[in-house]
């Protein structure tokens, strides 16, 4: 957990390539855009990971109360670009993947953002949580996991087109998966599904 302490370029140029050796059995080189997204993410994660526990401990010790912040969802903006940039470290990752001809712009682009006609909601706790991040609050989010946003609007020969706007592939790499502490949710009435098939004249 050593390289985690700080992210010196040095300890992160070395960590990169190894996890991408690990993983993908290619040197950065050699990586597309979403398996370098995927190797930065996880160390970031990780790094996030440890900076948090160490924060967390801090305020128990101290006897302060802590937020769980409840919402049906959280906007935050592209986890990788924006984790970077709270950690102040985007100019340096930028420099060492250069390095490996790697364009950190092109890696931000595997990661979907959700729409800014979609949930209006989210947008507004994002901003509640940065505040208190901002002013070090020990905060916790939960929300619901979207696979899927409202929809995605698309221009075809002058019409209007509305897709699906999947959102969790690109950000699965951020999910923390709990199984052991799953619940089941049960809801009343029951559902049935049935067909009419309409014939015009």
């Amino acid at each position: 957990m050593a390289a985690y302490d700080t992210l010196e370029a040095r300890n992160f140029k070395k960590l990169f390539s190894d996890r991408l050796m690990a993983k993908f059995n290619i040197s950065p080189e050699e990586a597309s855009d979403q398996q370098v997204y995927e190797i930065l993410s996880s160390i970031v994660m990780e790094f996030l990971k440890v900076k948090r526990r160490k924060f967390i401990n801090q305020v128990h010790s101290a006897g302060k109360k802590q937020v769980y912040y409840l919402s049906m969802e959280f906007l935050m903006g592209r986890s990788l670009k924006t984790s970077l940039y709270n950690l102040e470290i985007a100019d340096d990752i930028k420099e060492m993947l250069s390095e490996f001809h790697i364009n950190l712009d092109k890696v931000y682009e595997c990661e979907p953002d959700a729409g800014l006609g979609n949930g209006g909601l989210g947008r507004l706790a994002a901003c509640y949580l940065d505040g208190m991040a901002t002013m070090a609050m020990p905060a916790m989010g939960h929300s619901i996991c979207y696979e899927y946003g409202i929809f995605k609007q698309k221009l075809e020969d002058g019409w209007q087109t509305e897709l699906p706007d999947n959102w969790l592939p690109g950000g699965s790499v951020w999910l923390d998966p709990k199984p052991e502490r799953a619940i089941e949710v049960h809801f009343e009435g029951e559902l049935k599904e049935y067909w009419v098939t309409k014939q015009l004249q």
